[in-house]
């Protein structure tokens, strides 16, 4: 009798969540969020109170990195394994998760998520997202272990000590390929602003997570010399515009601030480094709560956009901002909406407009109760709202001073910052359709 009301709950359960990625998606991301929640509450997992050890747990399944707590005194290794695991299952995201989990079992999948799932892993049939599902887990085990070996001989180095260079290196190894912002360190990576070697493998780890299926699967082509496809060709050209655009930025804003004291390359170094983090990843290797106008500014822009479609990062998408970008300059241009020869269909430009402002109205939303309900600055508090939004992590020191009903905003703001947009993007999928009948224009003034 059990095992039959079992089995007839999990088939009610497995129906209605293949019917639209739409619920399986926050669904799913709740549950490893509270059972995330209830582990680091134990005991065993460290000294939290409940309400930290939930945002710890969001903060990592949603790879985020705000932390109420410091990770590296108040969790035990038990506590730091399971973080780094929700931190992981996160990471990977769970549209390739759930995917694979459908395709194990032998289970079809609906029309619908079918149709998400090729536009995801750009797929022709099921066939091709079983070799892309392959491909993206291998390429995440690999480049999470070339990063591990780096920074384990390095971390082993400058402590003389192997047991902590591997404690160190396969945690931040995970969290960075992740974009999560976590480390066993107290002071993140402030204490090794000037080494090059963990710094840069942690950019390019978080570089390589934030695009990780589009760099999976294009990998191969591009080493065969074979056409990339535009959105691949968007996703390319937006993150290194906004690499560059972020470190420049942050390099004058802050030559005589923050980075004042280093060398003209360490300098470099930082700058690029918070332009790599910013989008999304968390990590501070200065003190961020003293940096000016210019560079708070360059952060927030840069944390909204956050990563590429289908990584590890959050953000409103480079490829959202790219369209938008190159909508408006081709109507100031007077020209077609057209890139690389292929015209970008009129609701694309409907989808990327409705996400973000969608996002937008979340985020002021955020701010505002954060403003009205909390003492740190204003500014501060607005700024820890965009990097929970954005998934970010990044911190001016506002998070610590939350009261409950803060962390509760953050905790809210970090779990529809990672679920939200593509939760919007199936809606709009499913709403938004090409008619046949037309309608008289109607002439409305902007001026």
């Amino acid at each position: 009798m059990l095992k039959k009301t079992y089995n007839l709950f999990v088939d009610n359960v497995y129906s209605e969540a293949i019917k639209s990625p739409v619920r399986i998606l926050p669904a799913t991301f709740l549950f490893l969020c509270l059972f995330g929640g209830i582990l680091l509450f134990l005991p065993i997992s460290g000294t939290m109170s409940f309400i930290d050890a939930l945002f710890t747990s969001v903060s990592g399944v949603c790879v985020t990195g705000l932390s109420v707590s410091d990770i590296a005194t108040q969790l035990t290794t038990f506590g730091q394994i399971m973080l780094m695991l929700l931190i992981q299952v996160g990471g990977l995201g769970i549209m390739a998760i759930s995917s694979v989990i459908f395709l194990l079992l032998g289970k079809k999948m609906s029309v619908t998520y079918e149709k998400s799932a090729r536009s995801m892993f750009d797929a022709e049939s099921k066939e091709e997202i079983k070799e892309s599902l392959y491909l993206i887990f291998k390429y995440t085990f690999f480049v999470e272990l070339a990063g591990f070996i780096i920074l384990f001989l390095r971390f082993s180095y400058l402590k003389h000590d192997i047991i902590f260079g591997l404690k160190q290196s396969v945690f931040l190894a995970v969290s960075a390929f992740c974009n999560a912002g976590y480390a066993l360190i107290t002071d993140n990576l402030i204490p090794y602003n000037g080494d090059p070697f963990i710094l840069l493998t942690v950019a390019f780890l978080i570089i390589f997570g934030g695009i990780a299926p589009v760099m999976a699967i294009t990998l191969p082509k591009f080493l065969k010399r074979e056409k990339l496809s535009p959105v691949i060709t968007i996703v390319f050209n937006t993150t290194i515009a906004l690499l560059l655009f972020g470190t420049l930025l942050f390099l004058i804003s802050e030559y005589n601030g923050v980075l004042n004291g280093m060398n003209i390359f360490d300098k470099i170094l930082n700058s690029f480094f918070h332009s790599v983090s910013a989008r999304t990843a968390g990590f501070s290797s200065v003190d961020l709560s003293k940096i000016s106008c210019g560079s708070y500014l360059t952060l927030v822009f840069l944390m909204i956009i956050g990563g590429s479609p289908g990584g590890t990062a959050g953000g409103i998408k480079t490829t959202t901002f790219a369209i938008l970008v190159i909508t408006c300059f081709n109507i100031f241009s007077g020209k077609k909406n057209v890139v690389r020869n292929r015209e970008i269909s009129p609701e694309t430009v409907y989808k990327a407009i409705g996400l973000i402002f969608a996002y937008l109205s979340v985020l002021i939303i955020s701010v505002i109760m954060l403003v009205t309900t909390q003492s740190a600055s204003h500014l501060k508090l607005a700024f820890e709202a965009v990097s929970a939004m954005g998934t970010v992590g990044l911190s001016m020191g506002a998070t610590a001073a939350l009261d409950t009903f803060g962390k509760i905003v953050i905790i809210t703001t970090m779990f529809l910052g990672r679920v939200m947009p593509a939760m919007i993007i199936y809606y709009l999928n499913s709403k938004i359709t090409e008619f046949d009948v037309s309608y008289p224009k109607a002439k409305i003034s902007l001026t």
